[in-house]
């Protein structure tokens, strides 16, 4: 994943909170269900994602899943995804279920390196609330994070920057900016949807990207910008300690310094909405109790549960409705920021021109002679 959020410590503070307030009693619903209908033995063995993200996929699905269901789950250590997918070419899958990013997933399904999946364990009316991305016969949704236009609010007082466009316009929001280096990845920091934004195309029409338009939309930006950031704590900081005014930043890190009481904050507005998804690896020794976990995953208590322990966005629309409103209005994806924000296109980016260059490749290409000039 891209987007890593609020630290281990402020996680186990919120799962805490949650407790207190009965919160986490949304989840049992569906343990009741998955008693019923998800019974088994054996193990699976998932990714655990580490820190704050591994405490909440243990917190809202591993235990959960495990208590209802009699199937154990072994906890299994991130691994960079050549050697995710060496380990299925060598017809030893690292993972049953692993968490892929939106931006990976379709080069899996074309190699053939992922499972169909079985939806006739799931319950239909989760899946059908699945929403704006849904599920496909290989891929299951798993998580909404968002990069969004950042500010310090100690600069601009009541009337805070709303828009990239706003971003751009250094007379009304005066200050450095900072994006992020797009060399280092296309897809996480989202800089040509950002730029096409801001020379005013339509959220709807964001995509096929007109390179030639969004370069010399950064080209107008590129003296104001400090520089381009590539760890996601960096805007964060730049924001706190002044020297940027304005940023990109994903929103598990604005949130995180908001709790701190850091005067940093951010606009929701044509935020760029990323994704993950769950998959299960071809050749699994465990493909059923595999297709069982994604079946527990995809209610909307489990993922009620899951988005009350970390400020990722749940798939399943309906579970925003079992989430505390103060909450909801904080996490991506939720049904009132969603109607103004951009669902990032990972399809597009993985279209080939007739070379069989990707528009991932082309973007990096021009940004690489863009960015040293």
């Amino acid at each position: 994943m891209t987007n890593d959020q609020v630290t281990r410590r402020s996680t186990l503070k919120l799962i805490a909170s949650a407790a207190a307030t009965g919160m986490m009693t949304t989840a049992w619903k569906g343990s009741a269900w998955a008693q019923e209908n998800l019974k088994g033995s054996g193990q699976v063995v998932v990714f655990d994602g580490g820190g704050a993200f591994g405490a909440a996929l243990h917190g809202a699905y591993f235990e959960p899943f495990e208590k209802a269901t009699g199937i154990k789950v072994v906890p299994a250590a991130n691994m960079p995804p050549g050697a995710v997918r060496a380990s299925i070419l060598a017809g030893a899958p690292a993972f049953d279920v692993m968490d892929f990013s939106g931006g990976q997933i379709d080069a899996l399904i074309e190699d053939g390196l992922v499972e169909k999946i079985d939806y006739s364990l799931f319950p239909p009316k989760d899946l059908q609330a699945y929403s704006p991305i849904k599920p496909n016969d290989y891929m299951l949704p798993s998580l909404f994070f968002c990069l969004a236009l950042a500010y310090d609010k100690e600069a601009f007082g009541a009337k805070p920057p709303q828009t990239w466009a706003d971003m751009w316009d250094v007379q009304k929001f005066p200050g450095k900016r900072s994006l992020h280096n797009a060399g280092d990845d296309v897809l996480a920091g989202c800089v040509f949807e950002i730029a096409m934004l801001a020379d005013g195309a339509d959220p709807k029409n964001v995509y096929p990207i007109d390179f030639d338009r969004a370069f010399k939309s950064l080209d107008k930006l590129k003296p104001n910008i400090l520089r381009f950031w590539s760890a996601g704590a960096e805007p964060g900081q730049m924001l706190s300690d002044g020297s940027v005014t304005i940023a990109s930043a994903w929103n598990g890190r604005i949130s995180a310094l908001k709790e701190k009481n850091v005067p940093v904050d951010l606009s929701w507005n044509q935020a760029i909405l990323q994704w993950d998804c769950w998959a299960v690896l071809k050749g699994t020794k465990n493909k059923g109790n595999a297709m069982k976990f994604l079946a527990f995953v995809a209610q909307k208590e489990a993922q009620a549960k899951f988005s009350e322990l970390i400020e990722y966005g749940p798939t399943n629309s309906e579970a925003f409705k079992l989430i505390a409103p103060d909450r909801a209005a904080r996490l991506p994806g939720n049904p009132t920021s969603v109607q103004t924000q951009v669902v990032q296109n990972y399809k597009w980016w993985d279209e080939k021109d007739a070379g069989g260059k990707t528009n991932v490749q082309k973007a990096t290409e021009l940004w690489q002679k863009w960015v040293t000039k």
